[in-house]
């Protein structure tokens, strides 16, 4: 049968295609988000099933959640065992979130009570070792007793995901739905980076001429942003060390730790502070590569002519190389109108002198800074492989990693 609804499955990305999602809902105020959260994840390919507790439906009708994602929504259980259809079909590539979760399904649940069809659900995904994701909402007082918070880290015992509510007041908010989309992809996605610890740059620096005068570049961070999530989506421990200057539209989850950066000089001090304990270098900010030789002090006086003398920069990704030996480098080398050859031939040089282990080659005259898409040479295993890589920027990085880290 046509379901209007359904035709926005995949209209983002195919990241979840193939994924059914069973979603839960519970009765708690912030019910209403789940329709959004229900509509993101099909814009991202996935099929979601709504399974409501019976207290659910008094304060949202089950109609909506059949409009928001084209499927019958699960009130009750009947003689078609609905829960063991649910969660028995394909089981491998079924995922199950419960958002809203209430202190009372939080703390069944960990008791193994099943007296509602989406506490039975629930009770049969864990049995079919079925991921399932839990989005509590409810008030502070509640998320701070302790039978909940013993409850919760019962749960996180077990392999079941809890994505932290939002503290305001007196409420343990329903978190943003990117937050949860996020987790979601990280659940999904096979932990190849597992146990490791990544460090990745972002944005430009800047480096000053006067007190409020700057020497910098187009930059916007994105490619860099790209690879922190696609990193930390494959289960690695992420710092990201950003420019305070970058221009994006990602969303950065909690689980990515963020350093900020402005000049050149505070670019270097935090990537040698933090390249000691890494095991994979991803270097994809633009780095200034001159600074003026002479600082003024204060404001220039705008009718006054100066010359102005540019000095090299250290090298930043030569001394992070240096101070961490054991370090998978991954290198940026941005090149401006060149072939083809000439692009891969700058970039091959970064692994002859051990600098990198793997190199992203872009040109950017092919204005790729600023944009959400990019065209970029992966040159890696010793210089002697090299893949053409185009598309979304997010894209890319994962198929980088994917490359590198199979």
């Amino acid at each position: 049968m046509y379901r209007a609804s359904k035709e926005i499955i995949g209209e983002k990305s195919s990241r979840l295609r193939g994924k059914k999602i069973i979603l839960g809902v519970a009765s708690s105020a912030a019910i209403y988000k789940s329709i959004d959260l229900a509509r993101e994840l099909m814009r991202h390919g996935a099929d979601v099933k709504v399974v409501m507790s019976q207290e659910a439906k008094k304060l949202i009708s089950p109609e909506l959640f059949k409009w928001a994602t084209g499927n019958d929504v699960i009130t009750e259980l009947t003689g078609d065992i609905e829960h063991i259809a649910l969660t028995h079909d394909d089981p491998e590539n079924t995922l199950m979130i419960i958002a809203p979760a209430t202190a009372n399904t939080i703390s069944k649940i960990a008791n193994g009570i099943a007296d509602n069809a989406l506490l039975t659900t629930a009770l049969s995904a864990l049995g079919k070792k079925i991921p399932i994701v839990i989005v509590p909402a409810m008030h502070l007082s509640m998320w701070n007793a302790v039978t909940i918070q013993n409850a919760i880290k019962f749960l996180t015992s077990i392999g079941v995901e809890i994505i932290k509510p939002i503290i305001e007041g007196e409420k343990a908010k329903y978190p943003s739905i990117q937050e949860i989309r996020e987790q979601v992809f990280r659940k999904v996605t096979r932990h190849v980076l597992k146990g490791r610890k990544v460090v990745v740059t972002a944005g430009a620096t800047r480096v000053y001429i006067d007190n409020i005068r700057f020497i910098s570049n187009p930059s916007s961070g994105k490619m860099g942003i790209a690879m922190a999530l696609e990193a930390w989506i494959r289960g690695a421990d992420v710092t990201l060390i950003l420019s305070r200057s970058s221009s994006h539209s990602y969303y950065i989850p909690s689980g990515i730790r963020v350093i900020n950066f402005e000049t050149f000089n505070e670019a270097r001090d935090i990537i040698l502070s933090e390249i000691n304990n890494a095991d994979i270098f991803i270097h994809a900010a633009a780095i200034s590569d001159f600074a003026p030789r002479e600082r003024y002090t204060g404001k220039i006086p705008s009718t006054q002519t100066i010359q102005l003398e540019l000095k090299p920069t250290e090298k930043i990704l030569e001394l992070a190389a240096k101070e961490n030996r054991d370090c998978f480098v991954i290198a940026f080398k941005a090149e401006w109108n060149l072939s083809e050859q000439e692009l891969v031939n700058r970039a091959r040089s970064y692994i002859d002198s051990r600098v990198a282990k793997a190199v992203v080659a872009n040109d950017v005259s092919k204005k790729i800074f600023g944009s959400d898409r990019t065209e970029a040479y992966l040159i890696y295993d010793n210089g002697a492989k090299i893949k053409k890589l185009e598309g979304l920027k997010r894209d890319v990085a994962g198929e980088i990693l994917e490359t590198l880290f199979h």
